[in-house]
């Protein structure tokens, strides 16, 4: 049955239930494996004549399964049928059809029911699809509706009693025309279900693979603001990742341009900085464009919508920061992981450079750094090595002079860094030949520039979103300079375009206006979140956010004459235990030194203020606000009096905690999830979760609170639970 073999070709993905369910319910409508060679019961309509199935397939394949005997347009599908699969049949005339197949009203030709056209397609599927070539004629040919009917893509799960003819990946050009036909509605077809087509859909039509991932209601109205018009952006996003003091800052200050004085002034990046849109993409010249911020008359640029950009993050290499990278950790970039070439791998990390003395960190080397940074970005973003090898991930050694480095040549750097994972990890894929770059500060980046030139440039950053959803993208760039978030029902007035339906349907409205704002939250833009007590504001500055996240965590001799206690300072740094005193006098420091910077740009504005406390850009006015989006991302547990920021615990477990729960009259069986590598921020998220539960409590040993820096208790129904982390040292055999 070579007519079918096509179904069945691939090895590895060859499943009976592909095949069989090609065609439907019916017993004599199903294909059958055995050995792995089709065979099939004959359908009843392959013992008519030919120019009967001619016209049956024609009708299958028409618009709304209907021919128009008053138009001559039903002509043009039969006449490709004819000439594809029964030249034999006249060119003219029209057949009289056999009782009970199809019916004729007001000169439209129809099936008679489902059951019968799904019978033809099952006649259609076994006669016809011989080949690629075949399948290839039929997307192009049939209707939206068959296809959208009857097509799935090739790893779909089918549900019990659906029909699917299965649409194989490879050669890419079949998913392609499965896509193009349906277009924006294959957006709300069932086959999305396949995450597998994801990358295709949104390569093909541009759509944000986010929103693949909504819900059935979501998509819809995505596609609904898509078929109002559409907006193509094409913003490209490089995270510049690695240990603190490694040259990150400086490797981009390069690539600015920048002069040798600026660049001696570098100073190690704290928590997070974002530089938006850094690099305007120029296909004319193959290169990237230093972005202006200011014009020559010292007027803010503003950015053009259709412009192609580069957006650059430079990641704060002391480890106390790393809690607040996973904000920005996702599959829509691509990293930079950055490594000393003067130092060795096997040589632990001042304990000073990382600020790392007491911490989970404590000890590390050069190249535990480098490896936790690779397993991150494959744990975080989950990339497929193979297809985005590319384009994912580049290692970029600096300190290379002559004289300088730890390693012969690029070929030693290799092999070293290879070395840093076991022979059987799939980690070591990441490294190459072709993503390693070895940067002489002495010599230009050519090959450097021209690599980011090529991956910002690519197709996979081009996205294509509603038109009224593009007016928040110019909203946040102008208003985050003033305001950092923004109040939900104040969006809403400024939603252009609104129809007059919606207007009156206040819910989808809304709903509305919520897909826009999950757009730009996935987008990295925005922090939204449409949950009881965050869902109605949005903070459009993320680098603010980020930032007051940062001087919490910011180290205590950057706040002297701060009026708390010292008592207070050596309890936060060594239990993670931040008092809400303490915590304002910290963020009225920041505000103070911002309101004297503006005083002195704008005085006359700032008398007239009078006070900064009122002011939207200041952080006490919205602490509040700003708390709660921290501990949704697990940065912090919020109490009363106190917070707990786990990140900033350096307390070991006690001695006598093991008798503790050594003693405990009934143990159960331990339950442990086992993982290759689970970042110390995700551990950290899980005890701030488990804080938020109403019937956990941190258990207390003497009273004093049983929360360690790897591992934490808690007390339930009578039940002590452990949660370390995978660098605990505590013996698991004591675990309750």
């Amino acid at each position: 049955m070579d007519h079918v073999r096509w179904l069945w070709r691939y090895g590895v993905y060859a499943r009976p239930d592909i095949v069989r369910s090609c065609i439907g319910l019916h017993p004599h409508n199903d294909i059958y494996i055995i050995d792995n060679k089709p065979y099939r019961k004959p359908s009843e309509h392959r013992n008519n004549p030919p120019d009967v199935r001619c016209l049956l397939y024609s009708l299958l394949l028409a618009e709304k399964y209907q021919l128009n005997l008053n138009e001559q347009s039903h002509r043009i599908i039969r006449d490709k049928i004819r000439d594809r699969y029964f030249p034999e049949v006249a060119e003219e005339g029209l057949v009289n059809l056999p009782d009970g197949i199809t019916k004729t009203q007001n000169g439209l030709i129809k099936f008679t029911s489902d059951d019968i056209r799904h019978d033809v397609m099952y006649a259609f599927v076994t006669e016809c699809l011989v080949d690629n070539s075949d399948l290839d004629f039929f997307l192009t040919t049939a209707s939206r509706d068959v296809i959208s009917e009857y097509c799935r893509s090739w790893r779909y799960r089918r549900s019990e009693g659906e029909r699917c003819l299965y649409v194989p990946d490879e050669p890419k050009k079949m998913f392609d025309l499965f896509i193009e036909k349906l277009r924006l509605d294959i957006i709300t077809h069932c086959t999305v279900n396949d995450k597998m087509i994801h990358d295709s859909i949104s390569e093909r039509l541009g759509v944000p693979k986010e929103v693949l991932q909504w819900d059935q209601e979501a998509r819809e109205r995505y596609v609904e603001y898509a078929k109002r018009g559409t907006q193509t952006v094409h913003h490209a996003r490089g995270m510049i990742v690695g240990c603190a003091g490694a040259g990150k800052t400086t490797l981009l200050k390069r690539l600015l341009g920048c002069s040798e004085d600026e660049i001696n002034k570098v100073k190690s990046t704290e928590g997070l900085e974002v530089h938006e849109e850094l690099f305007d993409i120029c296909e004319e010249t193959r290169s990237l464009k230093a972005k202006k911020s200011k014009d020559n008359n010292g007027k803010e640029f503003t950015t053009n919508v259709d412009s192609k950009t580069l957006t650059f993050f430079d990641f704060g290499g002391q480890c106390a920061y790393y809690a607040c990278h996973q904000i920005y950790l996702t599959r829509k970039a691509f990293y930079v992981v950055v490594v000393d070439a003067s130092k060795r791998f096997d040589q632990k990390v001042d304990e000073k450079v990382c600020d790392q003395d007491g911490s989970v960190f404590s000890g590390w080397t050069y190249g535990d750094y480098f490896v936790f940074w690779i397993k991150s970005i494959h744990t975080y973003c989950g990339f497929d090595i193979e297809k985005d090898k590319k384009s994912v991930v580049l290692i970029v050694a600096t300190h290379w002079e002559e004289g300088n480095r730890q390693f012969k040549d690029k070929v030693e750097l290799v092999e070293r860094l290879r070395f840093q994972f076991p022979k059987t990890s799939n980690l070591s894929q990441y490294i190459r030949d072709d993503n390693v770059y070895c940067v002489d500060y002495t010599l230009p980046l050519h090959d450097l520039e021209t690599c980011f030139f090529n991956i910002a440039s690519s197709q996979r950053w081009r996205e294509s979103i509603p038109k009224e959803w593009s007016f928040f993208g110019l909203e946040i760039n102008q208003k985050k300079r003033s305001e950092r978030i923004l109040k939900i029902s104040k969006i809403k007035t400024e939603v252009p375009e609104i129809t007059a339906k919606e207007q009156e349907d206040s819910d989808k409205s809304e709903n509305g206006t919520q897909d826009m704002l999950r757009y730009y939250h996935d987008a990295g833009k925005a922090l939204y979140f449409n949950e009881n007590g965050l869902n109605e504001e949005v903070i459009i500055d993320v680098q603010w956010f980020i930032d007051a996240f940062k001087h919490i965590i910011t180290d205590k001799l950057h706040f002297k004459g701060i009026p708390v206690s010292q008592s207070d300072w050596d309890e936060y740094y060594e239990t993670g235990n931040l008092r809400d005193e303490l915590l304002i006098e910290i963020w009225k420091h920041k505000d103070e030194e911002l309101f004297e910077k503006l005083r002195e740009k704008d005085k006359i504005y700032h008398i007239r203020l009078g006070s900064y406390e009122k002011e939207k850009r200041y952080l006490q006015c919205h602490k509040k606000s700003l708390l709660g989006f921290m501990q949704r991302l697990g940065l912090l547990a919020l109490g009363t009096n106190s917070h707990y920021i786990p990140c900033m615990n350096r307390k070991e477990v006690e001695c006598n905690l093991s008798n503790l729960i050594h003693n405990s009259h009934s143990k159960s069986s331990v339950l442990i999830y086992r993982f290759d590598f689970l970042p110390f921020f995700l551990f950290y998220r899980l005890i701030v979760a488990c804080m938020q539960e109403d019937s956990w409590s941190v258990l207390q040993n003497n009273g004093i609170s049983c929360l360690y820096k790897n591992a934490a208790l808690f007390s339930c129904m009578e039940t002590i639970f452990l949660c370390p982390s995978q660098k605990s040292q505590y013996n698991f055999r004591y675990s309750v």
